[in-house]
């Protein structure tokens, strides 16, 4: 089995399993009527998990031991992941929400946002840690050692950069499809609000998707690195902000979104960048040898 651990078969067992163990978690609750209860958000959360189970449960079973310590090296290892890219992240993330609440607040007249989260560390530097240990927790660890950890390889050498990021995207946003149904999540807040905003999430996340691979590739596959961006997108555009009116959200999305287009034509048009990411491609294939 794991002389073919690089196969499509393997790719395709993990969309498999991962959707249908989160949607069937997700679905439970809005099906039987129990959401907003204990039960009903155990049950909830319990499938948001699927994307890194079922990646580290595939890893174990079919990676040679040599891939393993690869894979998780690249989950963990500071140094290969180097500080620029997510400092750039972190700047990059931080001028869009800046840009956002500025036309939002000081053009449109929007509530500005509450910020909690920014106030707590405030009355308390300490929190911060308390802060980022929950941004880490709800989307980065339950879900990277799967989308970039497991699936993003595959699908690189299988469609190529922009293709395969996009693919990865599309996956990743309809995965979230029980968040549409429960009440308290960010995409039934959207989806309540206007079925045009719901709809633009997929899109939104699919360029999302282009940004985190583009950072994948420029730190040579560090699985962390992809993580962090992930973090830094949700704590900086969402979490620090909240709470915010529906307004100052997409304006932040649409913003992003902006960015998003510009990575994505770099992308497509950059000599240098298409070597890069062709570079990184061709060493993920002569793992298959």
């Amino acid at each position: 089995m794991k002389k073919d651990w690089l196969s499509t078969k393997f790719l395709v067992l993990f969309f498999v399993l991962t959707l249908a163990w989160t949607w069937l978690c997700g679905f439970i609750p809005v099906v039987f009527g129990f959401t907003g209860t204990g039960i009903g958000t155990f049950v909830f959360y319990f499938g948001g998990g699927a994307p890194s189970v079922v990646a580290l449960f595939l890893v174990f079973l079919t990676y040679p031991k040599d891939k393993r310590k690869d894979y998780f090296r690249r989950c963990f290892s500071f140094k290969q992941m180097g500080w620029k890219w997510p400092l750039t992240t972190v700047v990059i993330f931080t001028l869009l929400s800046v840009v956002s609440i500025f036309i939002g607040v000081g053009l449109m007249g929007s509530d500005m946002p509450g910020m909690d989260y920014i106030k707590a560390i405030a009355a308390n530097p300490l929190n911060i840690f308390l802060v980022i240990l929950l941004s880490l927790v709800s989307g980065p660890l339950n879900e990277e050692f799967g989308w970039r950890g497991y699936a993003l390889d595959r699908l690189l050498l299988k469609f190529g950069f922009l293709k395969g990021s996009l693919i990865l995207g599309f996956i990743w946003a309809i995965w979230h499809l029980p968040w549409y149904f429960t009440p308290g999540q960010a995409q039934y807040n959207l989806l309540q609000d206007s079925v045009f905003h719901a709809l633009m999430f997929i899109p939104s996340v699919m360029m999302l998707s282009v940004f985190v691979s583009f950072v994948y590739v420029k730190t040579g596959r560090s699985i962390l690195a992809g993580a962090l961006v992930h973090m830094f997108s949700n704590l900086i555009g969402s979490q620090l902000l909240s709470p915010y009116t529906t307004e100052i959200s997409m304006l932040v999305r649409y913003t992003n979104m902006v960015f998003f287009l510009g990575v994505i034509v770099y992308a497509a048009f950059s000599r240098k960048f298409k070597e890069e990411a062709q570079a990184v491609i061709e060493s993920i294939g002569k793992q298959e040898d």
